[in-house]
């Protein structure tokens, strides 16, 4: 790239004009077995399990059900953190609604609930809990978009995308940003995963993909510009995700799908 840089806000705008419908994302339900990896001396050991329902109850939206339960052994005790949500997303991009839940051993942490929408140029987000109030942000890609824009940025040979995002934290101030890499993979995955069901192979047999690896930056970035989470993933062209790396602060999760089912979607004009 040459010249000046894009500003968050022209990052944005340029996103926000890509046409609704340019990549449609696959409804569908699976699961991913991850195991701990890379750990720190305070975590001896884990394992985790994603389960996701990604619906297209109308042509006007998505709904995404997301459940993440790690499993973590430290100093001989166990403990299970429980990470629930559910959020809809207009197709168009401009509205999304969201609420997660968050429980340690069974016990309710924390919850987040509230409302984005994309108007006038910026994000307008509407938080309910923890606590009542409204946030302002430069305009930013909701979570389903994001997606879609990823398969596209591929689809047309694009290296690299940094994107403005908001996904429902409750720190929305700290104004989250992205930077994907995607590299091409050679072949269709299969899925490299052990353990995975049959079916998996079938179900994205000849599917164009790419390898994603995604930085996630806010104000709570260190001086070296250390991102304050990784991840890198095969993104198959029909919006499906496998083969994940998850990396948190001293430890990180790796795993590739269990399970995956393809759900109808509603015949759209």
């Amino acid at each position: 790239m040459t010249g000046k840089p894009l500003s968050i806000a022209a990052l944005a705008a340029l996103w926000l004009t890509v046409p609704a419908g340019a990549v449609e994302l696959q409804p569908h339900r699976a699961s991913y077995d991850l195991k701990l990896t890379g750990q720190s001396e305070e975590v001896e050991g884990g394992e985790g399990r994603i389960a996701i329902e990604l619906a297209r109850p109308s042509c006007e939206s998505y709904s995404l059900e997301y459940r993440f339960v790690a499993r973590f052994v430290q100093a001989s005790e166990i403990t299970v953190t429980d990470q629930r949500t559910n959020s809809t997303e207009a197709t168009d991009g401009r509205r999304f609604t969201f609420e997660t839940r968050t429980l340690l051993d069974g016990n309710e942490q924390s919850e987040i609930r509230g409302s984005a929408v994309n108007e006038n140029g910026a994000t307008v987000v509407t938080m309910e809990a923890p606590a009542s109030r409204r946030i302002e942000l430069p305009a930013s890609i909701f979570p389903m978009q994001h997606t879609e824009n990823l398969v596209a940025a591929a689809l047309a040979g694009r290296s690299v995308v940094e994107t403005p995002l908001f996904d429902g934290d409750d720190e929305a101030e700290k104004l989250l940003t992205s930077t994907a890499i995607i590299t091409p993979v050679a072949k269709p995955s299969s899925g490299q995963s052990k353990d995975v069901r049959p079916d998996k192979g079938a179900a994205l047999k000849d599917m164009r993909a790419w390898r994603v690896i995604e930085s996630f930056y806010n104000k709570d970035s260190n001086e070296d510009g250390m991102p304050i989470f990784e991840t890198a993933f095969t993104l198959f062209e029909n919006g499906v995700s496998d083969d994940l790396v998850m990396k948190f602060e001293g430890y990180s999760f790796e795993g590739g799908i269990a399970s995956l089912d393809y759900l109808d979607a509603p015949a759209c004009p």
